[in-house]
């Protein structure tokens, strides 16, 4: 069971790219490779990039984007000169989603449109499908991933070549200068089981054992099961029937009260980016919620417990943190975003005639048929394919392009002798690398949101050429693939 696997992998993934938080192990790897690598401020553009596109090729990519807002922003409070902040953000922003969306291509669990796709073929019964995991998916997805993000330096660099060297100075600190061992280890020792499992399974195909699932399905579980224990229950002091307890409650009155504290963080980030008074709101809520977290403590432990903002110290990660640390105004742009979108791709859906779709719907769908009818060869068609995507992708996001084209190319495929699922899966890599608007991927969005100035002219032509770049890219991969296979 794919889909099972891959619902892990990625809240696996997600509480893994958690606890190199916790430990600060982006912090301190940013300040080794800086120590090791040259302080300069295109120094500093490179590590961002490659940190961000090491991580989201097994981290999502917009997990990645969370965990770096705040290392970046820390950064550019050591920016001198504030003239330059809109410049210095701005290249900021490209190195970090330059970085993570190029490495959401080289891995499943990359982007969370790779798992959405893996359902899509579930859903189409599409041919081969099983051959679609975690282990394949970097075969084909690494390769290429590196040739983008070599021409992503090149883009970034060329962006920043009116900025001095000494543009942004971080002051160097012998503690946290030292490479992270251990919580490296530990993310490599997980990454390396993770695609042992999936590549034993590509090649071995190993049977049923109980309800539908093979040995490796229940070795997934188990690690997933173990994942959450080891980081939300298990107790790091030496009272242990106490801790897990404690530790339990304090996941469970998080969890069961996220609704409201989502609706007090947005009004708080509302009124910070948009100067919009809230405070009342979000005052009242947190006041509310703590009150309540007062209650629920005493009378089950009998002692005073900590403001609700305040981290489990007995867990390896502490949820609250969790829930509070996350840019919710990013996340508001995102809904508005696809509200938007859903407004526009229903715009003249009449439900009464059913087989007709929208205006934007018909028209777009009108303009690549127009586009790829002519390209009846794999070699006028994949290429042009890719560009159309990544290109639509810029204002109607990527997962949107998958869902409109996915059936028109289940239905061209045989006509010019293409498997289906090749078809799918160019697809799916072309609309993901979009790199122009923030509109293209959530990992663009929630960066946006968390720059507060930033210049949309130069994400604009710096993402063209990064456009044009990752889809001569990746039609070279899948025409090279369509010969072979």
């Amino acid at each position: 069971m794919n889909l099972l696997q891959n619902i892990i992998i990625v809240c696996t993934g997600f509480l893994l790219s958690q606890v190199l938080i916790a430990t600060n192990t982006h912090y301190r790897l940013i300040a080794f490779l800086l120590r090791h690598g040259g302080s300069g401020f295109r120094s500093l553009l490179t590590t961002v990039l490659l940190i961000s596109y090491g991580l989201s090729i097994f981290l999502s990519n917009t997990v990645v984007v969370l965990a770096l807002l705040p290392v970046i922003n820390r950064l550019m409070g050591f920016l001198e000169d504030k003239s330059s902040k809109k410049e210095i953000s701005t290249l900021f922003y490209l190195a970090l989603t330059f970085g993570a969306t190029t490495g959401g291509l080289a891995s499943l669990t990359g982007n969370p449109l790779n798992a959405f796709v893996v359902g899509l073929l579930e859903f189409y019964r599409i041919d081969n499908r099983e051959q679609i995991n975690f282990f394949s998916w970097l075969m084909i997805g690494l390769p290429v991933s590196l040739v983008i993000i070599a021409a992503a330096r090149m883009v970034i660099l060329r962006a920043a070549r009116n900025c001095s060297e000494n543009a942004l100075l971080c002051p160097k600190n012998p503690d946290t200068d030292l490479f992270p061992h251990r919580p490296v280890l530990f993310f490599a020792l997980n990454m390396t089981f993770i695609t042992t499992l999936t590549g034993i399974q590509f090649f071995q195909k190993p049977e049923v054992l109980i309800n539908g699932l093979s040995w490796i399905d229940i070795c997934f579980l188990c690690y997933g099961t173990f994942f959450i224990l080891l980081s939300f229950i298990n107790p790091e002091n030496k009272n242990a029937t106490c801790g897990i307890r404690k530790n339990a409650v304090f996941l469970l009155f998080f969890i069961a009260t996220f609704p409201i504290l989502l609706i007090s963080r947005i009004s708080i980030e509302t009124e910070r980016h948009l100067r919009i008074p809230l405070s009342p709101i979000h005052r009242f809520l947190e006041k509310m919620i703590q009150k309540l977290y007062d209650t629920v403590w005493t009378r089950l432990f009998h002692e005073q417990p900590e403001n609700i903002e305040s981290p489990n110290t007995n867990a390896l990660l502490s949820i609250n943190r969790i829930i509070l640390d996350i840019p919710y105004f990013g996340l508001l742009l995102i809904a508005i975003f696809g509200t938007v979108l859903y407004v526009a791709l229903n715009a003249g859906d009449n439900p009464l005639t059913p087989q007709r779709d929208g205006y934007m719907v018909t028209g777009l769908t009108a303009l690549i048929i127009g586009l790829l009818e002519p390209m009846q060869t794999p070699l006028l068609f994949i290429p042009v394919l890719n560009a159309a995507a990544a290109f639509s992708s810029e204002l109607l996001s990527n997962t949107a392009i998958v869902v409109l084209l996915a059936p028109l190319m289940i239905a061209t495929a045989p006509q010019i002798g293409l498997s289906p699922l090749l078809l799918l899966l160019s697809l799916t890599a072309a609309a993901s690398a979009a790199y122009m608007t923030p509109l293209a991927s959530p990992a663009n969005t929630l960066a946006f949101g968390g720059f507060e100035r930033v210049s949309l002219k130069k994400i604009i032509s710096a993402g063209l050429l990064m456009n044009i770049m990752a889809a001569g890219v990746i039609s070279c991969l899948f025409l090279g693939l369509s010969f072979l296979l």
